[in-house]
């Protein structure tokens, strides 16, 4: 499980405990949700069968989330940590000269393949756009990830401006995780295909 990052947010992610059987029995909780979000989806999340999963009493719940709400907050912050930590890592690798539409359809075939692996993702997915305390999550992780593709955009393209820049990285992130989101709940559509065709969008959105 990654860790959660330690960084200014206007989202209420609760704190993970630092006492090791304290930490333990909270990672055994997210643990247990991630089972009934993958299993069952989400609909079937709630208090009491996240504990009967888990194998803890309500009280220990509640000692750690507030509600399941909380709960999904943080396997939330986690899931987009895990995608943003990707991008971020490609934008750092990518070198000046590099092919920009190879450097793009790689991006979103490791962020599909890393959000596949993350237990749940799709359910997961799903709450950050359905459930309101959950939206600012993916919201935020998305503003963040357009002002650092802006900056790189900016060095390839100087005549842009700041606004410019942030506008179309944020379109391109917005479009990069919704095909991520179409692939994993529609497995029928010819992956490669669909992740070409949206990285040539991507590509002639931001270099045009």
């Amino acid at each position: 499980m990654p860790k959660t990052k330690e960084r200014p947010s206007k989202i209420n992610v609760p704190v993970v405990p630092k006492q090791a059987r304290a930490k333990a029995t909270y990672e055994k909780i997210l643990q247990a949700g991630q089972v009934i979000l993958e299993e069952d989806g989400l609909a079937a999340l709630n208090s009491n069968a996240i504990v009967a999963r888990a194998g803890v009493t309500a009280p220990v719940f509640y000692r750690y989330f507030k509600n399941k709400e909380a709960l999904l907050i943080t396997l939330g912050q986690r899931l987009t940590d895990v995608q943003n930590d990707v991008y971020l890592k490609a934008v750092n690798n990518l070198q000046p000269g590099d092919d920009q539409f190879a450097f793009i359809h790689k991006l979103l075939k490791e962020t599909l393949e890393v959000t596949e692996r993350f237990q749940g993702a799709y359910a997961l997915l799903v709450s950050l756009r359905a459930t309101p305390s959950a939206s600012a999550i993916r919201l935020e992780a998305n503003t963040e990830m357009a002002v650092i593709g802006a900056k790189r955009l900016m060095r390839i393209s100087p005549d842009l401006s700041e606004a410019e820049a942030i506008i179309r990285n944020r379109v391109g992130v917005e479009m990069g995780y919704s095909i991520v989101e179409m692939l994993m709940e529609d497995p029928s559509i010819g992956r490669e295909a669909a992740l070409k065709e949206t990285a040539y969008a991507i590509h002639a959105l931001l270099m045009r």
